[in-house]
């Protein structure tokens, strides 16, 4: 028993050595990484920095890829303070301005998001106009986003409405129509032509860079969306207005063309005096 008694006190003290010894290892190793990090740090912060720069001369409104882009390490003292210092911080973003080959990126010179929502499918002199549609509109609700249309527009004429003048805003070179005097008349006008449809409800075109050209399609792209309630054109200034005018005082329909068919066509208006 007296045996048995002297030995409890001589493990519990080499337990609590070992205890200790554990302790002071640990935070040794603590130390040491804290003295490494730190020196690293000194390091990059008074030597060089990682800096994100143009590869090559790239115009505005391009959207940024990682081809056109690389990572260099220069003296700090060289770097923007407000310069990213990662590819994908960048990646996907809309040039503002012409960033020339060598160039450091910045906030101001891209946009401050990726480029996917509608702003950044415009090509640039054009707008985004969206009219209110039916689906008789949308040629059965088969016009998709991508598709090139003409916009005719359908105006109620009154008796005293001056022919001429209508068509000089809606159809203008077009030949003077004689009509019958003191009746109501139809005017149906190829008012745009060549039109690319840039959205149908809130489904957007895909950019021409993630449009690859020897993949099908999947089947849901080619759905038809019947329950759309807009779609979007992208239009000329001038052609914005033209169209807002005649969406507020007509009725507008979309003619699709064929795959390749851009060029105007010189479409006649058509006056009738038929009543509905």
């Amino acid at each position: 028993m007296a045996g048995k008694t002297s030995g409890t006190p001589s493990k519990a003290r080499t337990q609590r050595l070992v205890l200790w010894a554990g302790l002071i290892c640990g935070l040794v190793a603590a130390v040491l990484v804290f003295v490494i990090v730190a020196r690293a740090g000194d390091d990059e912060g008074d030597g060089t920095r990682s800096v994100v720069v143009a590869k090559q001369d790239i115009p505005a409104q391009s959207r940024l890829i990682a081809d056109m882009l690389e990572v260099k390490t220069l003296p700090a003292d060289e770097i923007d303070p407000e310069a990213f210092t990662a590819g994908s911080q960048v990646v996907d973003r809309i040039t503002g301005v012409p960033v020339a080959a060598g160039a450091q990126i910045l906030p101001s010179m891209v946009s401050n998001k990726a480029g996917d929502s509608l702003t950044f499918k415009i090509t640039p002199g054009k707008r985004a106009v969206s009219i209110e549609v039916k689906e008789a509109v949308t040629a059965g609700g088969n016009v998709q986003p991508g598709d090139t249309v003409d916009v005719v527009g359908i105006f109620d004429l009154g008796a005293d409405a001056d022919i001429s003048a209508v068509l000089a805003v809606f159809a203008p070179g077009a030949e003077p129509v004689v009509t019958p005097m003191n009746t109501d008349r139809n005017l149906a006008a190829t008012i745009l032509e060549g039109v690319k449809v840039l959205a149908v409800g809130q489904s957007l075109a895909e950019s021409e860079e993630n449009t690859s050209t020897t993949a099908t399609k999947p089947e849901t792209d080619a759905e038809s969306r019947p329950k759309a309630k807009s779609v979007t054109l992208e239009v000329t200034p001038q052609q914005a207005q033209l169209l807002s005018l005649a969406d507020e005082y007509g009725v507008l329909r979309l003619s699709v063309r064929p795959f390749g068919d851009y060029g105007p066509v010189g479409i006649a208006p058509v006056i009738t005096a038929l009543e509905r």
